[in-house]
């Protein structure tokens, strides 16, 4: 279904808009990507490929469980598995996914700076007192990197988070490769595409996917999302008036209230104190 949606969007936007779609922007593997090269919709013109910047934190996630899979009972260098307590858990993993895209996201301005902070994840992780490896991590008051926020400075950072060299070593060719020039390229963008998968979300809270329905009803209930997506509940309003049949008093309030609470939590979720507080929990 994405294919066909994406390869017809292709063919008819210079018939439809007079525009040319040059940069398409999706999944690292995405096979629409492909059936739109296949399909040349603008002859020889070529279209670029773009990642979304949150495809590289799914990456490492994906990358870091399927070495996680491959190696789980094997025994490392230093005599232990790769799995345990204080090494590459399930946990640890999810942190250092998060980790890996907020250093793209923070240094979409240029390859070097990502490829710095995507190396300066794996020797701050395997950093610990005797051996600090902050080399790369940013400096000053403000460093994420406790180590380097402390210097000169009473307090002193105890490497709490450190993974083992072994367990270090084992996941390095993971890193090579999100630290890979051609791909990084495809992310100074510093776009992701939440906006789709919201439309996705609003689509499928109303035709949920593990049931099937008539292609009406598919219709129906995409119309409705991307209504309401644009325009709000309210506008169920507008389209029962079109239709012949007025709306009361309570109906109009009810979806103006629903439209209202919406509008609230995207603005309290925008301000910086509640960004700040959700990166805080994520660091738990």
């Amino acid at each position: 279904m994405e294919v066909a949606g994406v390869t017809d969007s292709f063919s008819r936007s210079l018939q439809w808009y007079n525009v040319r779609y040059l940069n398409y922007l999706g999944d690292g593997d995405s096979k629409s990507f492909a059936a739109v090269n296949e399909l040349k919709p603008y002859g020889n013109e070529i279209i670029k490929k773009q990642e979304g910047i949150g495809h590289g934190r799914t990456r490492m996630g994906t990358r870091l469980g399927r070495v996680r899979t491959g190696v789980m009972g094997k025994v490392l260098a230093e005599g232990k598995t790769l799995v345990g307590k204080g090494r590459l858990t399930q946990e640890r993993i999810k942190r250092l996914q998060r980790d890996e895209g907020l250093a793209i996201r923070k240094n979409t301005h240029s390859v070097a700076a990502i490829k710095r902070a995507v190396w300066a994840l794996y020797f701050h992780t395997v950093s610990t007192k005797a051996n600090p490896q902050h080399g790369l991590c940013p400096k000053g008051p403000d460093s994420w990197c406790k180590y380097n926020k402390y210097q000169g400075s009473e307090e002193i950072y105890e490497h709490p988070h450190s993974l083992p060299t072994a367990v270090m070593e084992a996941i390095k060719p993971v890193f090579k490769d999100l630290s890979d020039t051609q791909l990084l390229e495809k992310c100074l963008h510093g776009r992701t595409q939440n906006q789709n998968e919201s439309v996705n979300n609003v689509i499928w809270t109303r035709i949920p996917k593990n049931v099937f329905v008539e292609i009406n009803t598919l219709h129906f209930g995409v119309y409705d999302a991307i209504a309401t997506y644009n325009k709000g509940n309210i506008v169920k309003c507008a389209v029962l008036k079109k239709l012949g049949i007025m709306t009361g008093t309570f109906m109009i309030n009810a979806m103006l209230s629903i439209d209202n609470e919406r509008q609230r939590d995207v603005e309290r979720k925008q301000r910086d104190c509640e960004r700040q507080a959700r990166q805080l929990r994520g660091l738990k």
